[in-house]
C-alpha cells in the first residue's frame, strides 16, 4: 500500500478557514465560497486516488466496505450535529426552527441541495439564512460518492484504449457548461451553485488527477513481492497472481515508497506552480464577489488552481508540501468536516442571542461561535469519530470487546456519555420540530405591513390619481419665466434652489423588506407617499417597477429607490431605472446597511453615482442613521428597522431637505 499523500490536509485547512470566513465575516473575506471549490477537488482526488490504487493492486474493489466506510464517515457527526442544533434553536432561538423538518430530513438522506433549489431557497440570501443551509455541500458530497464507483468502473474497464482519463474530463467540461448556460445574470445564482450537475468541476477534475498520478505510480513503482510469498501482489497485471518460481524480489519495495515526482525541472515547476496557483486562490476569495465571472469561469478556475496546488503539495521533496505540514494548519484540516458540520448553525444562533447588526458586538459573535465550534467539534471528534475510524460505528455506543491497548473504564465511560448525548439530542429534536413555528417573527411582522399597503384601512390616504398631480418641479407659486427672465436669473448670485421638500403625494417608494419594514414611518413623516416594498427584492427588477409605474402614469416626481440589501447592484442597473425614470425626475436613492460582502460595495458606488448625477440624484445614507440608532433595528437580524420606527423615514428627509439646501 503506499503512503499516504502528505500536505493535503493543510490544503482543506486553507480551504475551511475560507468557507468559515466567508460565512462568519463575509465583509472581510467575500469570496470565501471559493473554498468549497478546493474542497470538492481535494475530495474528488482522494477519494478516485484510493480506488484507483485497489483496483491497480487487486483489480477489484469491495462495493459494501467502500458503501460502509464512507457511511460511516459522514452518518454519525452528521446525525449528532444536526440533531443537537435541532434541540438546541428549540430551546434559544425558536425562528431557525421555520422549515426545519425538511432540512433535518433532507440532510439526513444526502440531498439538501436539490431540496434548497425545487424549495426556492437562496444560499446567499443572508437576510433569513436556514440552519443548515451549509449542508448542500455534504448532500452534493453524498451524491458523488454514489456516482464515483460508476464513474472508476468505467475509466478501468476502458483503461486499454488510454482514454480513461477523458472519462471525467468530459463530465467536468459538462458540469462547468451547463453552470454557464443556466446562470442568469443579475439573478439568483443558488440553482447553479447548489445543482449536482453544475458543480462537479472540482470533483472530476480531481478524479482525472488521481488517475494520473495512480497510474504513475503502478508504471514506476509496480508492487514487488518476496520469493515465496504465495498469493501475494506482483508486478504482473493487476488482479492476477504468478506462481512462487516466477516470482521476483526488487531491492526495495514499492509500498515503503513515497511517491515520487519526474526526474528534472519538475521538482522545481510543480511547488512553484503549486504556490501561484495558492495566490491565485488567495484573490479569489479577498476580491471574489457572486457575479457573472464567479459563476462563468471563476469557479472553473478555483478548481483547475486546486489541483495545481494538490500536484506541487504532494510531490516529494517539496518546499509546498513542507508548507502545507505547518500543524495547526493540518489539524484544522483533519477535523475539517466536524467544524463545517458545527460552525454555521452556531454562527446563527450565537448571532440571534448576542445581537447582529450591531458593530460592537460582531467580535463577541465570531469569537464565541469559534470557541463553541472548537468545543463541539472536539466532542464529535471524541465521542464518535475517532472510535468509529479505529473500530467500528456500533463500537462507538456499545465498545465491545474492549481493544486491549485502551482503558476499559475510560472506553466504556466515552460510550455512555456518547449514548446519553445521542439520546437526549434525538428526543430534543423530534420536540422541537413537533413545535417549530411556520414563520419568524419577523416574516409575520413584514407580511402584516404588506397586507396594510395593498388593502388601506378606512381613513388611511389612498394613492391619487398622478394624472391630477401639479409638477412639483418648481415652487408653486412660480410662474415659468420668459426668456428674459431667465437671463437675469441666470446672472442672478445666489441661486436660488430650483426644487421644494416634497409631499408624500408627490412621491413613489420602491423597495426592499428593509423599506416595508418602514412603511409606516415613511407614511407618518411623508404622508400619501405610493410605497412598493417586497422582500428579497433587488434593484434587477427596479426598472421594470418604473416602466410599469410610468405607463400606467404612476410614477411620481420623486422616487425613492432602497434596493441595496440583497445583492450587488451596477452601475448599469442605476442608468436603466434612471432612463425608465426620466431626466426630469429626481432619483433618491437609499443606500444598506449591514456585514453582507456587497453592502460596503453597493454603499461606495452610490455616493459615487449620486455625486456624478448630483442635480437630479439624492443620497440617502441610511447605513448611518442605521448605526447611530442600533436601539430601534430588530433584536432578530439587525438589518431591518423595528415596525413602527421612523429613522428610515427620517434619514430620507434631512437627505433631501440638505439636498435641497445645497442649491438644487
Amino acid at each position: 500500500m503506499m503512503k499516504k499523500f502528505v500536505g493535503l490536509d493543510g490544503i482543506k485547512g486553507l480551504a475551511l478557514v475560507a468557507i468559515v470566513a466567508y460565512h462568519c465575516a463575509q465583509d472581510k473575506l467575500p469570496g470565501g465560497f471559493y473554498g468549497v471549490d478546493v474542497f470538492f477537488t481535494v475530495a474528488g482526488f482522494v477519494m478516485a486516488a484510493s480506488m484507483f490504487r485497489k483496483l491497480f493492486r487487486n483489480g477489484k474493489i469491495n462495493l459494501a466496505r467502500y458503501a460502509q466506510r464512507r457511511l460511516a464517515r459522514l452518518y454519525p457527526a452528521l446525525l449528532l450535529a444536526v440533531t443537537a442544533m435541532v434541540t438546541t434553536a428549540g430551546l434559544l432561538d425558536r425562528d431557525a426552527l421555520v422549515n426545519i423538518s425538511g432540512q433535518v430530513l433532507s440532510s439526513l438522506t444526502g440531498w439538501y441541495n436539490w431540496h434548497a433549489i425545487i424549495g426556492g431557497q437562496s444560499y446567499f440570501d443572508q437576510m433569513n439564512p436556514q440552519l443548515f443551509r451549509h449542508l448542500w455541500f455534504v448532500g452534493l458530497l453524498m451524491q458523488f460518492y454514489v456516482l464515483l464507483p460508476i464513474i472508476v468502473w468505467i475509466m478501468w474497464k476502458i483503461r486499454s484504449t488510454r482514454f480513461s482519463v477523458a472519462v471525467p474530463l468530459a463530465l467536468a467540461a459538462v458540469s462547468g457548461t451547463l453552470m454557464w448556460m443556466l446562470y442568469e445574470p443579475g439573478g439568483d445564482p443558488t440553482r447553479v451553485y447548489f445543482g449536482t450537475d453544475t458543480h462537479s468541476v472540482g470533483l472530476m477534475l480531481g478524479v482525472a488527477f488521481a488517475w494520473c498520478v495512480c497510474t504513475y505510480e503502478y508504471n514506476h513503482y509496480r508492487p514487488v513481492t518476496k520469493i515465496g510469498d504465495l498469493g501475494s501482489e506482483t508486478s504482473a497485471e493487476p488482479g492476477k497472481r504468478i506462481p512462487p518460481s516466477a516470482q521476483t524480489t526488487f531491492a526495495v519495495p514499492s509500498h515503503l515508497q513515497p511517491p515520487q515526482p519526474p526526474s528534472g525541472p519538475g521538482i522545481v515547476i510543480a511547488p512553484a506552480m503549486a504556490f501561484a496557483a495558492l495566490i491565485v486562490l488567495f484573490a479569489l476569495c479577498f476580491c471574489g464577489k457572486q457575479d457573472d465571472f464567479a459563476f462563468r469561469g471563476g469557479i472553473i478556475l478555483a478548481s483547475v488552481c486546486s489541483v495545481i496546488l494538490i500536484a506541487g503539495t504532494i510531490s516529494a521533496n517539496s518546499w509546498m508540501r513542507d508548507l502545507m505540514l505547518f500543524k495547526p494548519l493540518a489539524a484544522l484540516g483533519r477535523h475539517s468536516y466536524g467544524v463545517y458540520l458545527w460552525h454555521w448553525p452556531l454562527w446563527i444562533i450565537v448571532s440571534a442571542l448576542i445581537g447582529k447588526g450591531n458593530p460592537r458586538n460582531g467580535g463577541w459573535v465570531l469569537i464565541v461561535t469559534l470557541a463553541l465550534t472548537a468545543v463541539c467539534s472536539a466532542i464529535s471528534w471524541y465521542l464518535l469519530e475517532q472510535p468509529i475510524a479505529r473500530h467500528s460505528a456500533s463500537y462507538a455506543i456499545f465498545p465491545y470487546p474492549v481493544s486491549p491497548e485502551e482503558n476499559k473504564t475510560v472506553q466504556i465511560l466515552r460510550a455512555v456519555v456518547a449514548d446519553v448525548l445521542i439520546v437526549a439530542a434525538m428526543i430534543g429534536c423530534a420536540r422541537a420540530i413537533n413545535d417549530a413555528p411556520s414563520k419568524t417573527q419577523m416574516q409575520v411582522q413584514l407580511e402584516r405591513q404588506s397586507d396594510k399597503l395593498k388593502h388601506p384601512q378606512p381613513g388611511q390616504p389612498v394613492k391619487p390619481d398622478q394624472s391630477k398631480q401639479p409638477s412639483p418641479q418648481a415652487h408653486p407659486d412660480q410662474a415659468k419665466p420668459k426668456p428674459a427672465d431667465q437671463k437675469k436669473a441666470a446672472n442672478a448670485k445666489p441661486a436660488a434652489p430650483k426644487h421644494t421638500a416634497p409631499a408624500g403625494n408627490q412621491m413613489t417608494a420602491i423597495g426592499d423588506s428593509v423599506m416595508l419594514a418602514s412603511s409606516d414611518g415613511l407614511a407618518a413623516v411623508f404622508p400619501g407617499i405610493d410605497i412598493n416594498a417586497e422582500v428579497s427584492r433587488s434593484m434587477a427588477v427596479a426598472s421594470q417597477i418604473a416602466q410599469a409605474d410610468a405607463a400606467a402614469n404612476n410614477l411620481r416626481q420623486w422616487v425613492v429607490v432602497g434596493l441595496s440589501t440583497n445583492g450587488y447592484v451596477t452601475v448599469e442597473q442605476l442608468d436603466q431605472l434612471r432612463q425608465q425614470m426620466g431626466d426630469d425626475r429626481i432619483m433618491v436613492l437609499v443606500n444598506a446597511h449591514g456585514d453582507r460582502a456587497w453592502i460596503s460595495v453597493n454603499n461606495q458606488m452610490f455616493a459615487d453615482y449620486a455625486n456624478s448625477h448630483a442635480s437630479n440624484t439624492v443620497l440617502v445614507d441610511w447605513d448611518a442613521m442605521a448605526n447611530q440608532h442600533l436601539d430601534q433595528l430588530s433584536s432578530s437580524d439587525g438589518i431591518h428597522p423595528a415596525i413602527g420606527s421612523d429613522i428610515y423615514a427620517q434619514a430620507v428627509k434631512q437627505a433631501i431637505d440638505g439636498w435641497i439646501a445645497a442649491g438644487h
